[in-house]
């Protein structure tokens, strides 16, 4: 055992013990190559997954296995693209939700969102028009049709323009 095991392992309480067994090793190499993540292997492991993440700090070689790990979880689920891929069996979305969150992207170099601000020319904001239209030659029918239009699409009413213009 390493000495900054030792050292971590006189950090818990007095009397507490450790469940961890280095046989556990080869058990998360294992069971990540079926496509687990580590949160995914705490149930047949019969830890709680918070203990897998002491173990981490604790145990250089479970660490060591849980990198090895991930690299076959990572090789299963790219396995299981190809094969849909080339036409093969399987669900898409699942497997691309599956490598996306076992990938540098849920580490934040790629996102589902996307922002775009829009600037106009030397990042001025963009020119914009404002149109005016002559709404007189339209019969009350027409108004009350196209208020009905606008409330309906989430702008404002027509009626707040109408009480302007015979109040002002």
């Amino acid at each position: 055992m390493s000495s900054r095991a030792i050292r971590s392992i006189t950090k818990l309480a007095v009397g507490a013990t450790t469940s961890y067994k280095p046989v556990y090793c080869d058990r998360v190499v294992k069971l990540m190559a079926e496509g687990r993540s580590l949160e995914g292997c705490a149930l047949p492991l019969g830890v709680h997954p918070g203990t897998l993440y002491q173990w981490l700090r604790l145990y250089p070689e479970f660490s060591d296995a849980v990198k090895a790990g991930q690299a076959a979880a990572m090789t299963f689920w790219e396995d299981r693209l190809l094969v849909v891929a080339q036409g093969g069996p399987g669900n898409f979305q699942a497997i691309q939700w599956a490598l996306r969150n076992r990938s540098r992207a849920a580490s934040g170099w790629h996102h589902d969102r996307e922002i775009v601000e829009h600037t106009g020319a030397d990042g001025r904001p963009p020119d914009t028009e404002t149109a005016t239209y002559d709404l007189s030659r339209l019969t009350g029918e027409e108004l009350d049709a196209l208020d009905r239009l606008l409330q309906k699409a989430g702008r404002l009413s027509l009626q707040s323009d109408r009480s302007q213009d015979s109040s002002g």
